[in-house]
Order: C-alpha cells, then sequence, then structure tokens
C-alpha cells in the first residue's frame, strides 16, 4: 500500500513537472511569434487588452520617444502604417511610419487583436494608419 502512494506520488510529481515544461515552452514560442522583428533595434508595445507586438522604429526622434514612454511607463496612441507581416498577428506598424501620440484620430484607433481580426480594413483605411493605446515595455538595443 505504501509503495502505491510513493509512486502515485511520484507519478503527480511527474505530471507537474511535465505540464509546467510544456506550459513554458507554449508560451515562450507564442510570444516569440508576437514579438517577431527584424532589426536589433526593437521595443514591445502592450495594449489595453494585454497583448502584445514588436515595434521597430527607422527614426531615431521616434525610438528615442520609445525608450522615454519604457523609463516612465507612460501609455500613449502608438501605430503607423498597417502591413502584412509573418508574425502571430498577421500585420506590423511599417517602421518608417512609426507615430506616438496622445490623440488620434478615433477611427484610427484599435488595439493589436482588432487590427489582426480585420486586417483588410486597416491596410485599406485611414490612410492604412491605426494607432493602439499601448504602454512600452521592453526595450531592445
Amino acid at each position: 500500500m505504501k509503495n502505491r502512494m510513493v509512486y502515485a506520488g511520484i507519478a503527480v510529481i511527474i505530471t507537474i513537472i511535465i505540464g509546467s515544461s510544456v506550459w513554458v515552452y507554449w508560451r515562450s514560442i507564442d510570444y516569440s511569434d508576437k514579438t517577431k522583428h527584424e532589426t536589433d533595434t526593437w521595443a514591445v508595445i502592450q495594449d489595453s487588452k494585454g497583448d502584445t507586438i514588436a515595434i521597430e522604429a527607422a527614426n531615431p526622434i521616434v525610438w528615442d520617444t520609445l525608450v522615454n514612454l519604457h523609463n516612465n511607463q507612460t501609455e500613449m496612441w502608438i501605430g503607423g502604417i498597417v502591413e502584412e507581416y509573418g508574425n502571430y498577428w498577421g500585420f506590423r506598424f511599417r517602421p518608417d511610419t512609426i507615430v506616438i501620440a496622445e490623440i488620434t484620430i478615433e477611427g484610427a484607433q484599435s488595439n493589436i487583436q482588432g487590427i489582426s481580426q480585420d486586417l483588410n480594413y486597416w491596410i485599406n483605411t485611414w490612410s492604412k494608419e491605426a494607432y493602439v493605446l499601448s504602454t512600452v515595455i521592453e526595450i531592445h538595443e
């Protein structure tokens, strides 16, 4: 009887370890695909719903603003021209069009998932621009 309890305990512990490992691995793959990028200088923004996406800014002034937003944890509208891209969301903001603003046109405001779910709309409207109320949660230089 005692051996059965020991074996059952070991089986539970092994199941928990394997389950946790699979969960951590799956989360890292998911995060990696959401934050796909092409340059060594990139930031991760998180929208008001908790979704994340990588931002690459070609303009050094915009990059400095992203760094300041990260340091201050200030929420701002971040966006630009939406283009198709091979990441989890199916889009990115074109790096040479990144805009950071306190206010934007209300019709151009969305969230990451909203843009992803209606990508054709965002690519073909508002001069192809969209903005997401975001916080910069990571800076990579």
